[in-house]
């Protein structure tokens, strides 16, 4: 992956474009939908699934990538600038995400040429610094729980007031939330809490069934 000295994509990778023609981009999705991501999780509706193979669904928030500036924010203990940051959160997303597998980035990703970089077939929620105007909100079914995914549960123009559900995954909060906060019942997947890699529903699944037992709100994975 080349990189400019400040962290940028260099000018090859950004001129870099996808020549796919939509033909074929159809007739993939219905390949993969039919034969792979039917497997994974099935549609219920409108921006609500329900997830069948929760070792194959994943979430991250908040990667920032080629921002300096979140290295100010909460990352300069971790890295000495965001080549590094970069490279760790892509090389720990593809060593865990199969490329079939559904990754919920729930906002904030950055550069978002680098999601050509990363494994998986991706649905991103809006965040408050991104550009693209993708969804906001999704609600996922598992294992007898409802779920929202939420870039900021706690933003007043994306009111959460409605969910009648179990937990609520989000980011945005960076390391100012827990990753579990058992009042709230809400799980934080920001990149600072989450080990910088993507974490899967089955795990958030058992890690929230052991929350029941906490007599405290736990800070990170």
């Amino acid at each position: 992956m080349s990189r400019k000295k400040n962290g940028v994509a260099d000018e090859r990778y950004r001129n870099r474009q996808d020549t796919t023609s939509p033909l074929v981009k159809k007739i993939r999705l219905f390949l993969y939908t039919t034969f792979i991501g039917n497997r994974i999780q099935k549609s219920k509706g409108t921006h609500a699934y329900r997830i069948l193979d929760g070792r194959r669904v994943w979430f991250i928030s908040d990667m920032h990538f080629d921002e300096n500036k979140i290295l100010k924010w909460c990352r300069r203990p971790f890295f000495r600038d965001v080549i590094q940051s970069n490279h760790r959160i892509i090389k720990n997303w593809n060593d865990h995400v199969g490329n079939y597998d559904r990754v919920y980035c729930l906002g904030d990703v950055g550069n978002e040429h680098l999601l050509q970089e990363l494994k998986g077939k991706i649905t991103v929620t809006r965040g408050n610094h991104d550009g693209r105007q993708w969804d906001t909100q999704y609600i996922l079914e598992y294992r007898g729980m409802k779920i929202l995914v939420i870039h900021d549960p706690d933003d007043p123009g994306n009111d959460t007031g409605w969910f009648d559900g179990d937990w609520i995954i989000h980011g945005h909060t960076h390391v100012n939330s827990p990753f579990i906060d058992i009042r709230k019942k809400r799980v934080n997947v920001s990149c600072e809490v989450i080990n910088f890699s993507p974490i899967s529903m089955e795990d958030i699944y058992t890690i929230i069934q052991e929350s029941k037992n906490y007599r405290a709100n736990r800070a990170v994975l």
